[in-house]
This record gives C-alpha cells, structure tokens and sequence, in this order.
C-alpha cells in the first residue's frame, strides 16, 4: 500500500469520527492490498507471519473480510 493510500484512509475516518462505513472504498482497497500480499507471500513459500506489514491486520481477518466484500 502507499503511504499515501494510507493517508487517504485516515483523513477520511478522521473526517467521519471514524465510521467505517462512510469509507468502505478506501477500506476495501486496503484489504484487497492485503489479501494480495498474503497470497503473494503464499505463492512464495512464506507463512503468514513472514508477510505481516504494520498497515494489514492478521491473515484470518483478511481472510474473513475479504469472504464478506466478494458476496
């Protein structure tokens, strides 16, 4: 994910006290970013505990969230 993707979610969950759903594009985006670096990592042989990234949460939750959005 850019930093400037990264930004772009935080000012608009700043700008909405934090309701998630008022940004779920930007959420979105964010979970598919990660969903593609865990199946990257994966493809290469890495656990999920190789692949972390400070910006993702847990493969699980990944996971779960991206069952939801593809519904």
């Amino acid at each position: 994910m850019e930093p400037t993707q990264a930004c772009a979610i935080q000012t608009c969950l700043s700008k909405n006290n934090y309701n998630e759903s008022k940004c779920a594009s930007y959420v979105e985006a964010l979970y598919r970013c990660c969903d593609t670096m865990y199946k990257k990592a994966e493809k290469e042989g890495k656990s999920a505990d190789e692949a972390k990234s400070t910006a993702c949460p847990m493969r699980e939750v990944v996971s779960r969230r991206m069952k939801s959005i593809t519904k």
